[in-house]
C-alpha cells in the first residue's frame, strides 16, 4: 500500500451525506491524487464546526470510496458544499512513516 498526496487538493461535497455512506460525491475529484490498486489518501470533510478524516481507497471521476471516521474522528453527516480537502493529518503522516519503514526493511533484506 502506498499513501498518495498532492498540494492544494480542495473541493466541496456535491451532495449531502449521512454518517454511514462510503461512496461520496465531490464537485471535482481531479484535485486529488490518482490512486492505483492498493493506494490510499486521506480526505478531511469540514462544515466549519465538525471535522471528519476519511481514508480514501479509490477515486472514480468525482466519487470517492472511503473508510469513515479515521484519525480519532467520528463519522458525521455533512451537507452539499461542505469542504472536502486533502490536509496533513496524523493518519497521513503515520502512513508515510510506515511506508518508509517497510521500504527500509525491504532494502536491508536485499542488501544482506
Amino acid at each position: 500500500m502506498t499513501v498518495k498526496f498532492t498540494n492544494k487538493a480542495a473541493t466541496t461535497l456535491s451532495a449531502g451525506i449521512n454518517n454511514s455512506v462510503t461512496s461520496i460525491g465531490v464537485a471535482d475529484g481531479s484535485v486529488f491524487p490518482t490512486l492505483g490498486t492498493g493506494d490510499i489518501t486521506f480526505v478531511t470533510f469540514d462544515d466549519g464546526t465538525n471535522v471528519e478524516v476519511c481514508k480514501v481507497t479509490a477515486i472514480s471521476g468525482n466519487t470517492l470510496t472511503v473508510v469513515r471516521a479515521q484519525d480519532n474522528t467520528t463519522a458525521r453527516a455533512f451537507a452539499s458544499g461542505d469542504k472536502a480537502e486533502l490536509r496533513i493529518t496524523a493518519a497521513l503522516m503515520n502512513e508515510i512513516i510506515s511506508d518508509a519503514e517497510e521500504t527500509a526493511t525491504a532494502l536491508s533484506l536485499v542488501m544482506s
